[in-house]
């Protein structure tokens, strides 16, 4: 059984993703547009409150990798603050991620479980 709205999130997630795993510093401005335009179209895209959250996420750590200075307040001796919120958002669309597999299978298993969409009766 399809799932449209899945379906479109995977995408933006996927879109996101490839953004984050590219080189993000040198991209400037024109990255945190296109960042802010696939978060809200990722958090709009599935009715689901840690999606939104994660996604979230995502928006605040990539505002504070593509300014020129807040990303500094993250640097340890052993990470750039620049790598550290890169990872942090990959962890965040990862969560994200995840939550639309498991949403993907809880519908599944409710369609599955009801006769009227297709599913096996109950024993």
């Amino acid at each position: 059984m399809p799932y449209p709205d899945l379906d479109e999130a995977r995408r933006h997630y996927t879109a996101l993703r490839e953004v984050f795993l590219r080189d993000s510093e040198s991209s400037g401005r024109t990255s945190l547009r296109t960042v802010e335009t696939l978060c809200r179209a990722a958090a709009s895209a599935v009715d689901d409150p840690y999606c939104r959250e994660e996604i979230g996420i995502v928006a605040d750590f990539a505002a504070e990798l593509f300014s020129q200075r807040s990303h500094r307040k993250y640097e340890s001796e052993s990470l750039p603050g620049s790598e550290f919120l890169r990872r942090q958002i990959l962890k965040s669309l990862d969560a994200y991620a995840s939550r639309l597999h498991s949403l993907e299978a809880v519908r599944r298993a409710a369609a599955a479980q009801s006769p009227r969409l297709g599913g096996a009766a109950p024993a």
